[in-house]
């Protein structure tokens, strides 16, 4: 029998990313926490909540225990919000087995309490002997479009490169694409930073600037990502790859984009609550805080999402501070 792939997760990228590993012919679990998700992909073969239009393999399973999921496998895939990444990773810990070779994240975030990527944080949550086998996604992926066969591409960021080439041959397809990088703090970083610089592209549209705003503030917003970068001890190219400018353009323009939908709605909103805006979470909204001090730990220029943050900290006419930064913005 073929070692399981684990995945946990089962909301829209854990799905697309189910769909995809499916054609290895080797099970694959997803860990799913929502009753009805669960019943829908046993009894239908579909998860109509997250991937709907979409049938499942017989060999792509859910459950809500752990042990079942993690039982006997050698790949492990990340997929949960970032909020729930310690959680869930301590919950998992006792069930990674010396035979895994490969635990692929793509929650992206910062560390609440050590301003670290996420991945940096999972890696030193897990046991000793795997730390060197954590590596994370960054990217432009639309789960939805990924699912559908779009051309889609990731960067797979880690610390060793036999890692880095086991996931890149368990996702690569005729329309799916890996580059490696061992650049992991950079990688997570910008996969970190471009929500909320996906929050301020949302604006322009709310506030009815089309394109001329937003391309000006793409080159603003990578310009300071490069710089928190290069000052964090990161990659200076790594901020304008894949994980960078590729995945705030489609975080940013893309009417998928949760980030970018909240900062379309935030305009004129008399309320910046996401579940007011008729959104879920949004990555975003505590990312900028982190980032902002992140910046300021290392010494970075960051008034773009300093602008960023004082909206999210208003408690009336958010986009107001965004505005100002517009009006009042020196290009040297």
């Amino acid at each position: 029998m073929k070692s399981p792939i684990a995945i946990l997760g089962a909301g829209n990228m854990a799905s697309a990313l189910a769909l995809n590993l499916a054609r290895h012919k080797r099970p694959v679990r997803l860990y799913c926490i929502e009753p009805d998700v669960e019943e829908d992909l046993r009894k239908n073969a579909c998860n109509t909540k997250y991937m709907a239009g979409h049938r499942f393999p017989k060999h792509v399973t859910a459950s809500n225990d752990l042990a079942v999921v993690l039982k006997d496998a050698e790949d492990v895939f990340v997929a949960v919000p970032s909020f729930a990444v310690a959680e869930v990773m301590e919950k998992a810990k006792p069930y990674l087995s010396s035979k895994i070779k490969s635990i692929a994240s793509i929650t992206k975030g910062l560390d609440p309490k050590t301003l670290k990527p996420l991945v940096v944080a999972e890696a030193e949550l897990v046991p000793s002997s795997l730390r060197k086998k954590v590596c994370t996604l960054g990217g432009p992926a639309i789960a939805t479009e990924m699912a559908k066969g779009s051309p889609t591409g990731f960067v797979i960021a880690g610390r060793d490169k036999a890692t880095l080439n086991r996931v890149k041959k368990l996702l690569e397809t005729d329309h799916l694409k890996c580059a490696t990088s061992l650049d992991l703090l950079g990688v997570g970083l910008a996969s970190a930073l471009k929500n909320p610089y996906a929050i301020a592209l949302g604006m322009c549209d709310g506030l009815k600037h089309p394109t001329n705003a937003k391309a000006l503030l793409l080159t603003i917003a990578i310009e300071e990502m490069e710089h928190v970068l290069v000052k964090a001890g990161a990659k200076l190219e790594t901020a304008s790859g894949l994980a960078g400018l590729g995945d705030l353009i489609v975080t940013g323009m893309s009417p998928h984009g949760r980030n970018r939908t909240y900062g379309e709605r935030l305009v004129g909103a008399k309320s910046k609550l996401p579940a007011d805006l008729g959104l879920g979470t949004v990555e975003g909204i505590a990312a900028t805080g982190l980032a902002l001090k992140l910046a300021r730990n290392v010494k970075a220029r960051a008034p773009l999402l300093e602008s960023i943050d004082r909206c999210l900290s208003k408690r009336d006419n958010f986009e107001r501070p965004f505005v100002d930064y517009l009006k009042n913005l020196t290009l040297v």
